[in-house]
């Protein structure tokens, strides 16, 4: 059988000493989505639909990153 791994998305996040906070984090995301022709609409402070596919908004940190801290959209 078959396992379905779920879809994972990095959204560029330039103050990764910084933590993204809810602001932050849908500004990144709205810039993202609007660089890559895409709609988005945000349906809580941690979640986003994106061309129609629902999204789990992951912020915080991120061991080996640039920095220390990171965006990061999981396929519901």
């Amino acid at each position: 059988m078959w396992k379905c791994f779920k879809k994972a998305i990095w959204i560029p996040y330039d103050e990764t000493w910084i933590y993204p906070d809810v602001v932050r984090t849908q500004a990144a995301v709205t810039k993202f989505c609007e660089g890559n022709g895409s709609v988005c609409t945000f349906t809580g402070d941690d979640a986003v639909t994106i061309d129609g596919k629902d999204y789990e908004i992951i912020r915080g940190y991120v061991t080996g990153a640039r920095g220390n801290y990171g965006i990061k959209l999981r396929e519901k």
